[in-house]
C-alpha cells in the first residue's frame, strides 16, 4: 500500500515522495533532515517525521521553532489519515494513500480535472490557508454588503467613529472565514475575479489582525495631504508589495502569514509571503495545475517561485 507526501504550495510545489512503510522520515532545512527543503527559511533544521506502516502513518513535530500543523491546528504528534494536509514553514504536504483511500479513512481526492479554477480556489483555502480573513472592498459592488448582512460571520469595518459611520456602504470589512463557511463559498464564486478584496491568514484574533490593518488605510502624499490607501483592492496589492523594502515588509505584514489575491488572470492565484528580505510571489494556477512529479528522489524538480526582491 504505497503512502506519498505530495507538496501543495512551497517552494517546491508539485513534488511527490514516496513513504515506504516501516521507514521514518524526517523533513527540514538542513541535512539533519532526511528529505531537505534548503529554500523555505521559515523550516527548522529538522522540522517533523512520519512514520508509516501497514496500519497508517503518524506524524510528529521535532520541537520545531514554528511548528507543525495538521489540518491547520498545531500538533506535537498524530495519527495522519487521506487527505490530511501538513504545513511547516512556507510548505504544505498533503498525505495520499493510492489505491483504497477509504482505509485511513477519509475519502476525500484532490479536485477533478474537470472542477472549475473556482473549485479549486475553494480547496485551497479551505484546506491549505487556515485561519483565514478576507478584506473585502463594499465599494466594488453592493452585493459584497449584503452577503455580510446575510452572514452568520464574524465581521467590521475597518473604519471608525462618525466618518466610518457616513461610508459604512463602501468601506472596507475585514471577516473571518472558516473552512466550512458558506460565506466563503459565495464570495468565490461571485466575487473571483471582481477585484472584491484579498484573502490573508493569521493566527491571530479579529481585534488583533484589524488593529494592525488599519495603520494602513491612509497615506501622506509629497504634498502632505492624507488620502485613502486601497491595499485591500488586489490591483493595488500586487503592485504595491512588490516596492517595499525588507522593513517595510515586516511592517506590512505584522501578524499576517500569507497574502492572497486574483493575479492579474484570475486564472491564478498570486501568494505572497514575508521572505525575510521582502516579498516572494508564487502563482498557483488554478486552470491548468501543474502534474505531480511521481518520483522517489526529495530532490527532484526545479523550484517554480519567483522572489520579487
Amino acid at each position: 500500500m504505497p503512502f506519498f507526501l505530495d507538496v501543495q504550495s512551497g517552494p517546491r510545489r508539485g513534488q511527490r515522495i514516496r513513504l515506504n512503510p516501516g521507514q521514518c522520515v524526517r523533513v527540514g532545512r538542513t541535512a539533519k533532515s532526511d528529505l531537505v527543503f534548503s529554500e523555505d527559511s521559515h523550516m527548522s533544521s529538522a522540522h517533523f517525521s512520519v512514520e508509516c506502516s501497514a496500519s497508517g502513518c503518524h506524524v510528529t513535530d521535532l520541537k520545531s521553532s514554528n511548528g507543525t500543523l495538521l489540518n491547520g491546528e498545531r500538533l506535537s504528534t498524530a495519527a495522519l489519515r487521506h487527505g490530511d494536509t501538513i504545513a511547516a514553514g512556507e510548505t504544505t504536504f498533503v498525505l495520499r494513500l493510492e489505491g483504497d483511500a477509504a482505509a485511513l479513512g477519509r475519502e476525500e481526492p484532490s479536485p477533478a480535472a474537470e472542477a472549475t479554477p473556482q473549485d479549486r480556489l475553494l480547496h485551497m483555502l479551505r484546506g491549505d490557508f487556515q485561519p483565514l480573513y478576507a478584506i473585502l472592498d463594499a465599494a466594488r459592488d453592493s452585493k459584497i454588503l449584503a452577503l455580510l448582512l446575510h452572514s452568520n460571520e464574524e465581521y467590521q469595518s475597518l473604519y471608525e467613529g462618525e466618518e466610518g459611520a457616513k461610508l459604512a456602504q463602501v468601506a472596507p470589512y475585514l471577516v473571518r472565514l472558516k473552512n466550512d463557511s458558506p460565506l466563503l463559498e459565495k464570495l468565490v464564486r461571485e466575487g473571483w475575479g471582481e477585484s472584491w478584496g484579498v484573502y490573508l491568514t493569521s493566527r491571530s484574533e479579529p481585534v488583533e489582525v484589524r488593529h494592525h490593518l488599519r495603520h494602513f488605510l491612509q497615506v501622506r502624499m509629497p504634498d502632505g495631504k492624507q488620502v485613502y490607501f486601497r491595499f485591500y483592492d488586489p490591483r493595488v496589492l500586487r503592485i504595491y508589495l512588490p516596492t517595499c523594502t525588507a522593513e517595510e515588509t515586516g511592517s506590512f505584514f505584522g501578524p499576517i502569514q500569507n497574502y492572497l489575491m486574483e493575479d492579474e488572470d484570475a486564472n491564478s492565484l498570486l501568494h505572497i509571503v514575508n521572505s525575510g528580505r521582502g516579498v516572494r510571489s508564487t502563482q498557483i494556477p488554478l486552470a491548468n495545475p501543474t502534474p505531480m512529479v511521481d518520483n522517489q528522489n526529495p530532490f527532484h524538480g526545479e523550484r517554480p517561485d519567483s522572489s520579487l526582491r
